[in-house]
């Protein structure tokens, strides 16, 4: 999700969050379901904290977790106009006091149904109920084979139903949740490129065109795009090996000129010291035909296109030193501000592509690698990069 924001009565917002800030108020649960495995922490509504236990009928839209097959929720006071109950939340299963209990809305029928039967008011407004009807991919939060759920919860206190809320995740790309952002800077920390990976549960019926992970309701499309303001745009796609693809570097870029509409396909290729840390292979080169900064200790690879117009060549960023010796090689600007000069020098992990296991220790001493590049057009240098990507969580 990229954020939450919650209604009441009528269209009152009972609470709003960035993911960052609603992430802090959950901690993960070994115990808890596949399905959301974290537990809200414990607040001054529930001093014990809550759980999520999940409906025996919502877990069978999902391959089943041995940590919990799902429950009956039967003997609670259930709104027989529901069609999907999804979970208790409560401290612990059996819990009749402080309680909600969430369902699916697959209809503002439904909705204002329950409200009547709990006798609670109706929390939304009209603008939120064309999003149910019509766009539901766009506020959801899991879909169930062919529902996009939409989660609304009945909250009790003390034995009584006291508030009936409506969930929302809206995102930034209507229908796709941000997984990862990233963007590129040169000339002293201006923005060249920017992009984001970007996922959309499928329920299991797949997506054409698009990447996939997982089965079932797990199931997931990836998209994974990019722009350079008024130059071009690039969708990537991953590639097999057994269809030419690169062993570590899994994909290639279709880059489209936002002028002409031109496309043509960006490749990537690994370096053979970047394949012997990652994949214990011994393939590749070095990227020796090119002119290499001595003061670069790990290239990365390098990407390119079929008609030699340009090449990038990848290394690992240590510092803000390093890069100050590789532009004056170059003699190039550095790509860093002040900002990300201090993410490199004293947090990297801010700026990552991931954790590698760059020094050969095994598990527990992954470090992070932050990436930067050399662009290369017609043998000359011109430009330097440096990439940031950024989690949600």
């Amino acid at each position: 999700m990229d954020s939450e924001k919650v209604y009441i009565n009528g269209g009152e917002i009972y609470k709003e969050n960035e993911i960052k800030t609603l992430g802090a108020q959950y901690s993960f649960n070994s115990e808890g379901d596949g399905l959301f495995p974290f537990s809200k922490n414990i607040s001054e509504s529930y001093p014990q904290g809550k759980k999520y236990i999940f409906t025996r009928e919502f877990k069978d839209y999902f391959p089943m977790d041995v940590n919990n097959e799902g429950i009956d929720i039967s003997s609670y006071d259930l709104c027989p106009s529901v069609d999907l109950w999804i979970a208790l939340g409560a401290p612990a299963e059996g819990e009749t006091q402080n309680y909600d209990l969430f369902f699916a809305v697959q209809s503002v029928e439904e909705l204002k149904a329950a409200a009547v039967y709990y006798k609670l008011p109706y929390p939304i407004t009209s603008e939120v109920e064309e999003l149910i009807t019509n766009a539901p991919n766009t506020i959801h939060f899991w879909k169930a084979d062919d529902i996009w759920v939409v989660p609304a919860g009945v909250q009790y206190r003390n034995g009584v139903a006291t508030l009936l809320k409506l969930y929302t995740y809206p995102t930034d790309v209507p229908g796709w949740k941000t997984w990862m952002l990233g963007s590129s800077y040169v000339n002293n920390g201006t923005v060249h490129e920017s992009g984001g990976i970007y996922h959309q549960l499928t329920g299991g019926h797949g997506k054409e065109g698009y990447i996939l992970r997982g089965k079932g309701s797990h199931q997931k499309a990836e998209s994974i795009v990019s722009s350079v303001d008024g130059e071009s745009s690039t969708n990537y796609t991953f590639t097999k090996t057994d269809a030419g693809g690169d062993p570590i570097i899994m994909w290639q870029g279709e880059v489209t000129d936002s002028s002409t509409g031109a496309k043509k396909i960006k490749h990537y290729e690994s370096t053979k010291m970047f394949r012997e840390v990652i994949g214990n292979l011994s393939t590749g080169n070095n990227l020796e035909t090119h002119d290499l900064c001595p003061d670069v200790n790990f290239w990365l690879g390098r990407s390119f296109y079929d008609d030699g117009s340009e090449d990038e060549l990848y290394f690992v960023a240590e510092n803000s030193e390093q890069l100050d010796k590789v532009a004056g090689y170059y003699s190039l600007p550095v790509p860093y501000n002040d900002s990300l000069k201090d993410k490199l020098d004293n947090e990297p992990e801010l700026l990552r592509v991931r954790y590698y296991d760059m020094l050969k220790l095994g598990e527990g001493n992954f470090v992070p690698v932050v990436a930067a590049s050399v662009v290369i057009k017609e043998n000359v240098a011109v430009k330097i990069k440096l990439y940031e990507f950024t989690r949600e969580v």
